[in-house]
């Protein structure tokens, strides 16, 4: 697989001093006046991911008009991937901040698929690839209701990330392996772009969770790197995410390399 790290300002001094290829960018900026492209290709760099997280089709008057022009962009970037986010019929925080219950509804996911078998159509006229970020608060928010959607949706370019830990309940985060299990054999045939994250418990007399540095909580990187090795392409993108600085970025990319080692998951 090909190898990238998210980490904000730092991302390109990770990416040169660690000689990992992949670099996200956002659709956003890839139609608006910048060129987000030519400094990565300047630096011998692979656009591995086309964010458009905020695109929600549920809420009443959602507008696809911008992802529509980043599908027609993808193909002058080199990546295939356009992500987009779970749906929720809840707006706040682009779909991921808060919840609805009616996201957890047959009505949703027929609703989702309408708004993206257009869209899809869309997406294989260009060659892309239209990857749902799953969600545990979102209408996407299992290997399961993936699976359901893309039966509706019928299309060969709509793809799923596999992410477990954006999947993890409680219980997962105190013993996470048959989430990971469930997720990466649940969505072999449909992968997306493969994302690292961690998610852990914080201090507390009350529940709370949150994103935690990778070897930070109880996700078994050889398990999933090793599930993933199964179902993905040698072009497929693993990225690792939400990286908050540097340290934290070379330990990131030291545990996953030789994890990724460890199970014979080679790493480009």
């Amino acid at each position: 697989m090909r190898f990238g790290i998210e980490a904000g300002e730092h991302t390109m001094t990770l990416a040169n001093e660690l000689s990992f290829n992949g670099v996200p960018i956002n659709g956003h900026d890839l139609v608006g006046d910048g060129d987000p492209v030519t400094p990565l290709r300047d630096a011998g760099l692979d656009v591995c991911q086309i964010g458009m997280f905020d695109f929600n089709p549920m809420p009443d008057g959602a507008d696809d008009g911008r992802l529509r022009e980043v599908i027609a962009a993808a193909a002058g970037t080199g990546c295939r991937h356009i992500v987009v986010g779970p749906g929720n019929y809840n707006a706040e925080g682009a779909g991921f901040a808060a919840y609805d219950p009616r996201n957890r509804t047959d009505d949703a996911l027929d609703r989702m698929a309408g708004a993206l078998r257009p869209l899809c159509e869309l997406v294989e006229k260009h060659d892309a690839l239209l990857c749902i970020e799953a969600y545990l608060k979102g209408v996407v928010y299992s290997a399961d209701s993936f699976s359901r959607l893309a039966e509706k949706v019928a299309s060969p370019a709509l793809r799923c990330n596999v992410d477990p830990s954006s999947l993890y309940d409680f219980a997962d985060v105190i013993d996470p392996a048959a989430k990971v299990a469930e997720t990466c054999d649940g969505l072999a045939g449909r992968y997306g772009v493969v994302h690292l994250k961690e998610v852990g418990l914080d201090d507390g007399f009350h529940l709370h969770m949150g994103l935690k540095p990778i070897g930070a909580g109880t996700t078994d990187w050889k398990q999933m790197l090793s599930l993933v090795n199964r179902h993905a392409a040698a072009d497929d993108w693993l990225i690792v995410e939400h990286v908050g600085g540097l340290e934290e970025g070379r330990r990131s990319y030291a545990l996953i390399t030789e994890a990724a080692e460890q199970v014979g998951l080679a790493l480009a």
